[in-house]
């Protein structure tokens, strides 16, 4: 079984250790319920501006008054739709004639989508990163009944690529939870071997849509020429 640097065993499902005291997904939820009843007493007592989100996730849509009558699902996407994708094209460096948007309540969900359509029963998904893939990535191949490879290295990925004669998708995370990034000529490299192959290529791109192109000059996700990309608008 895999180990941390401390050689503690991996949880399942995850590609890191849990302690003793919050030991499974649902202590973390207990944990959860916990806090929501410090925050329930605060809130009552206090205001909702006594609660701060320390977290750097922005998790809210704050409306104004006069936004609220449009905010349905039959006003604002005719209202903005077209400004939500040409936004979203200019920032994942895409173009109308050969890219779409969609937009998801979560990039867990986008990230579920794309393995349920892509792929099937048996099949293999590789992950790209330079530590781990992101666990919704591992629970979304589970839920798609194929079997998840994780590789650290574009020689570990070639070797995998060659190897598995079912792969249906590739998973490639350019900013690593850990917040390591892969270099620019590993991410191209990837895409060329597995288009040679026929396998598209998804990036979970939370940060990395970001922090890739302002942070180590990398191009913007679609740019890279790869399929399909998701990114999270509250990092």
């Amino acid at each position: 079984m895999p180990q941390d640097r401390f050689g503690n065993t991996y949880a399942p499902g995850v590609p890191y250790a849990r302690g003793n005291i919050l030991s499974s997904t649902e202590d973390d939820f207990l944990k959860v319920q916990q806090a929501w009843q410090h925050i329930e007493k605060r809130v009552r007592t206090q205001g909702p501006e006594a609660v701060y989100n320390f977290s750097g996730l922005e998790h809210g849509l704050p409306l104004l008054a006069d936004e609220l009558p449009i905010a349905n699902d039959f006003v604002a996407p005719a209202l903005y739709y077209q400004p939500f994708k040409q936004a979203a094209l200019e920032h994942l460096g895409g173009s109308p004639e050969q890219h779409d948007v969609a937009l998801f309540n979560r990039l867990t969900g986008a990230t579920y989508a794309t393995h349920l359509t892509l792929v099937a029963p048996g099949d293999v998904v590789l992950g790209v990163s330079a530590s781990y893939s992101h666990p919704s990535v591992v629970r979304a191949v589970a839920q798609a009944g194929a079997t998840l490879i994780d590789t650290q290295s574009l020689d570990a990925f070639q070797a995998a690529l060659e190897r598995e004669p079912r792969v249906a998708l590739v998973v490639m995370t350019r900013l690593a939870v850990t917040y390591e990034v892969i270099p620019e000529r590993d991410l191209r490299q990837v895409v060329q071997l597995a288009h040679a192959k026929g396998v598209p290529v998804y990036v979970d791109d939370a940060g990395g849509a970001r922090v890739g192109p302002a942070m180590f000059d990398q191009p913007l996700t679609l740019e890279l020429g790869v399929d399909l990309v998701a990114t999270g608008l509250d990092k």
